[in-house]
């Protein structure tokens, strides 16, 4: 009896599949980070969903107040400043102007996130699919040094993770009836947040720190 429990439980744990997320650096050119050690900061409200805007606004707050510690501030958080909500990526040296004029930083931290695409769940059953699917997302995070009217960091990740075709499928010893496999993906807000997270080790590495 315990032979063929632990038998069964073989077979379930061998339909058991998990899919490996892939996080790609997009600008390799960035090969220096910032100086931590220096001046006023100012991070923007981030660009992104609302579902997952709370868990991707307290990973980058906390990296960057450990890096920064009194000398950041949090636009939400920051009365008198003259600046619109949402700045644009990649902005030009008339913007970049106007953001020191409005707000009196040294630095200006702004991210941006999107969901490419969302083809799967993170646990899906069934028992054969042909089908090739995706989830990805990307994050950008540049930031600006107000005084030089200059883009110091820009970095972007692209996060994936894919179902693809040709999945195994078992019997139960005694029956026809077949078992599902079960999958596990990573979900879109998932790959954002690890995409933030290899922006954030990417520009701890390059950068000098308090």
């Amino acid at each position: 009896m315990k032979l063929k429990t632990y038998f069964l439980f073989f077979i379930f744990l061998t339909t058991l599949s998990c899919s490996t997320p892939r996080y790609i650096l997009t600008n390799q050119g960035q090969s220096i980070g910032v100086d931590f050690t220096r001046g006023k900061w100012l991070l923007n409200e981030l660009d992104c969903q609302i579902d997952c805007k709370e868990k991707l606004t307290l990973e980058t707050f906390e990296f960057f107040k450990k890096n920064l510690n009194d000398s950041l501030f949090y636009m939400k958080n920051t009365k008198g400043l003259l600046v619109p909500k949402k700045i644009p990526l990649n902005p030009n040296q008339t913007k970049l102007k106007e953001l020191k004029e409005g707000t009196g930083f040294d630095y200006f931290i702004n991210i941006s996130t999107k969901r490419n695409k969302n083809e799967m769940n993170s646990i899906e059953l069934y028992q054969t699919d042909n089908e090739v699917a995706i989830n990805q997302s990307e994050v950008t995070l540049e930031i600006y040094d107000l005084n030089s009217k200059l883009i110091i960091y820009s970095q972007r990740v692209v996060g994936s993770t894919s179902k693809e075709k040709n999945i195994s499928v078992w019997q139960t010893p005694k029956s026809d009836k077949l078992i599902d496999n079960i999958n596990f993906y990573k979900s879109t807000n998932g790959l954002m947040l690890g995409s933030l997270k290899k922006i954030l080790k990417d520009l701890k590495k390059k950068s000098i720190k308090n």
